[in-house]
């Protein structure tokens, strides 16, 4: 933990019908509390393999299965952004991240506004854009997830809230685990506190930045080791509680272990997993199937899934054949790189022990990892761009909107004749100028949980490239650029079938032209 610099950690291990479960480190660093078996933690995307629980539980009622058409259940109000996608995309697909929508995570980061409901933003998926073919590989999406949430809530005639509640937190015997559903539900005694590394030091995390709202089915659960054990159970068990009730059909369970869909990119197999002969042991990734990844680790199959919400990282690894599962969260500090290589090499450790050999990682390697098998390159960003004198920054200055995600404000900086200011959500920072005429560099100032991750060893952050395109000579669109352009249409305006923005005098904020991507592409041109 020290070496990773983690503050907290939570772990349990169940074999069978045996569990050990312990906290390490503090829940609290200025009050001194120590984590235990009641603190809880936010497990992230962990939480979507409930909420396909929460669907299959319904669909056993319901006598349907995973193949159910989306939009059949959903209504004519709802759709995607061509009709066979609409017409054809079931359960599976959503749940295996097949859809070949583009799975933008920039919403989830900037956030929504308390007046943005899950029913309101399930019928804007329209806009996603098509990144792959319809079942042509895998896209990660968490909009998929919050979508199958809004499923389970047409079929059970309640909130995702109440069901993931009623339906299966409850009946498995999870009585400490609760949702994320505002800020304050984090800084509270038993719960592990936010952290984040700061100088060399831990220091609070950003209190506002603690809501997914409205996409917490796709990752609003905080649990305990003590619950998670008791969820672990009920995956091994296929279903059954630890009272003997069935909640759904064996078969829906079986089937969201088998991985449909892979990532076949020699960068997710090198960087992911551990290979031979570089490595003294070997992972194999199958695909990802519903709510987990199917792999095998040493020739023995496992499912597993991460979490991620901030400071958090969580992650959960069972091994089916053996009744064998193992399930660690962490607060801080914030840095993903350092957290999960602190969770990955404790679980290669512990799965050795448990599927009874020798284990390959220690005290001394464990903090070198993947170190001395292999050396990580380090992304340097350099420096950046030359800058010019803004002529006339209240040209570019105004509200963009678009449908998916939390419109950009952009105002003058009145501290710099250089650049401008910019407000997303909750996001904040500088559109720094270049010598080509109307194209910024975007730098995410705060909050810190963001930028941390994007910063190279000489803490110089990433930065994004920005550019305002203009029809008749004025400022109409904003495109943030990922390794697609992301259109915000300026306050005023429409987006034209041309994909040009013209004034409607109106005052609306359209972007049909709507396309997002989840990977950042940096001033360096550095992917």
């Amino acid at each position: 933990m020290e070496c990773r610099h983690v503050p907290g950690f939570t772990l349990s291990v169940v074999k069978g019908g045996d569990v050990w479960a312990r906290g390490f480190g503090r829940a609290d660093i200025s009050a001194g509390v120590p984590v235990d078996n009641s603190t809880l933690f936010a497990i992230g995307s962990v939480t979507k393999s409930f909420t396909m629980v929460l669907l299959g539980i319904l669909l056993t009622e319901k006598k349907l299965d995973w193949t159910a058409k989306v939009m059949e259940i959903l209504g004519p109000e709802y759709g995607f952004v061509d009709e066979y996608r609409t017409r054809e995309s079931t359960l599976k697909d959503l749940l295996s991240h097949r859809t070949g929508l583009d799975g933008h995570e920039f919403g989830v980061i900037s956030g929504y506004p308390e007046t943005v409901s899950r029913e309101e933003l399930s019928k804007n998926l329209k806009f996603l854009p098509e990144k792959k073919a319809f079942r042509d590989g895998f896209i990660y999406n968490n909009y998929m997830y919050m979508l199958l949430g809004h499923v389970a809530e047409k079929l059970g005639g309640e909130t995702w809230e109440n069901l993931i509640t009623s339906r299966v937190l409850t009946p498995i015997g999870m009585s400490s685990s609760k949702l994320l559903k505002q800020p304050s539900d984090v800084f509270i005694y038993g719960v592990a506190q936010p952290y984040i590394l700061r100088d060399g030091q831990f220091a609070n995390g950003t209190r506002s930045i603690y809501t997914i709202r409205p996409m917490e089915p796709s990752g609003a659960i905080l649990s305990n080791g003590v619950d998670m054990a008791k969820y672990i159970r009920f995956i091994i068990n296929m279903g059954k509680t630890d009272k003997g009730e069935q909640l759904l059909d064996t078969e829906l369970l079986k089937q969201a272990f088998i991985g449909i869909i892979s990532d076949t990119s020699d960068n997710y197999r090198t960087n992911f997993f551990l290979t031979q002969p570089t490595f003294p042991a070997f992972e194999i990734p199958l695909g990802y199937g519903h709510a987990f990844t199917e792999a095998f680790y040493n020739g023995n199959r496992r499912v597993d899934h991460s979490g991620g919400v901030f400071s958090y990282i969580t992650l959960l690894w069972i091994f089916p054949d053996q009744h064998i599962g193992i399930f660690a969260s962490t607060n801080g500090p914030a840095v993903n790189a350092l957290q999960m290589k602190a969770l990955t090499t404790t679980f290669y450790h512990v799965s050795d022990i448990l599927l009874g050999y020798k284990p390959w990682i220690n005290v001394t390697n464990a903090c070198t990892f993947p170190g001395p098998w292999r050396n990580d390159t380090v992304t340097e960003f350099g420096a950046g761009e030359i800058s010019r004198e803004l002529r006339n920054a209240k040209e570019y200055t105004g509200f963009y909107g678009n449908n998916v995600l939390s419109g950009i404000h952009v105002e003058s900086d009145d501290k710099s004749n250089t650049s401008l200011k910019f407000t997303m959500g909750l996001l904040n920072g500088y559109l720094q100028s270049t010598t080509d005429h109307d194209r910024f560099m975007m730098e995410i100032m705060s909050p810190a949980e963001f930028y941390a991750p994007f910063m190279d060893k000489n803490n110089v952050t990433m930065k994004f490239h920005v550019t305002f395109l203009r029809y008749n000579n004025e400022c109409t669109l904003l495109q943030l650029h990922f390794n697609m352009p992301l259109n915000f249409t300026k306050q005023g305006y429409i987006t034209s079938t041309r994909g040009q923005a013209v004034n409607n005098g109106q005052g609306l904020t359209t972007s049909i032209n709507c396309v997002i991507s989840v990977l950042a592409y940096s001033f360096a041109n550095n992917p």
